[in-house]
């Protein structure tokens, strides 16, 4: 008897011991990686997401936030922990606030180009992570959009893809050659005050030769469709960055 009650509170203990671990939260870590960026001669602050058991060689996707937000809108609009965890990647947020990912001709302290090169550099080395291009995509809301492209048509040895979910267009986007062989998609609204420029910019990218994904869906320049449609984006980047 005294045999039989041992073994049912040994069976109780490990049932407890399995459930706690079925039903513990299971996402990834965030954190707030702070800097003195030199590029835009400040203190400046990113938001990063990240499987905490990742590894060196952990591929990551550069999330370029829009006009006039910082570094912790996506952050706000959807569960990017989830995200990271979910699939064994870094989602690193940052942000240009009001103004493009590009360098200023005449103010120093806006040097947004060089600005989003110095947080792969900073964020990998903070994080023991050893990538090459192939292992990093960008992906933008808005202006982040516009950024994502002319930063992989300016620096394509650093990444191999872009997303753009209701991207503006980037006069300074003018290096198509650089922007072929890469894996870009493009996401917008048909609602969206962007739709004509991008439907330009699509028909751009056939006849310079650049393959690419376009697609338009029902929606607005908003969180509702940004949302709805980010993940699909991360399906199409992670497939890229993860070969």
């Amino acid at each position: 008897m005294k045999t039989m009650l041992i073994q049912i509170k040994l069976c109780l203990f490990f049932l407890l011991l399995t459930s706690c671990s079925l039903f513990a939260p299971q996402t990834g870590a965030t954190d707030t990686y702070t800097f003195f960026s030199r590029s835009v001669n400040t203190l400046s602050s990113v938001a990063v997401y990240y499987p905490e058991d990742h590894g060196t060689n952990t591929p990551v996707i550069y999330l370029l936030n829009g006009w006039g937000t910082d570094a912790f809108a996506w952050g706000s609009g959807m569960d990017l922990a989830q995200e990271a965890f979910d699939r064994d990647l870094f989602l690193v947020s940052l942000s240009a606030g009001s103004n493009t990912y590009t360098n200023s001709p005449t103010q120093d302290d806006k040097q947004y180009e060089d600005y989003v090169l110095e947080v792969v550099s900073k964020v990998e080395r903070e994080y023991d992570l050893e990538l090459d291009s192939t292992a990093r995509a960008l992906c933008g809301i808005s202006n982040g959009g516009g950024g994502a492209l002319f930063i992989l048509s300016e620096h394509p040895e650093t990444f191999v893809a872009a997303g753009s979910l209701s991207g503006t267009s980037y006069t300074g986007l003018s290096d198509y050659e650089a922007l072929v062989g890469k894996g870009i998609r493009i996401d917008v609204g048909t609602q969206d005050g962007v739709l004509s420029t991008l439907r330009w910019l699509h028909n751009k990218l056939d006849d310079e030769g650049v393959d690419h994904e376009f697609y338009e869906h029902p929606g607005d320049h908003d969180w509702t469709f940004w949302k709805k449609w980010a993940p699909k984006q991360f399906d199409f980047l992670q497939a890229l960055i993860t070969e």
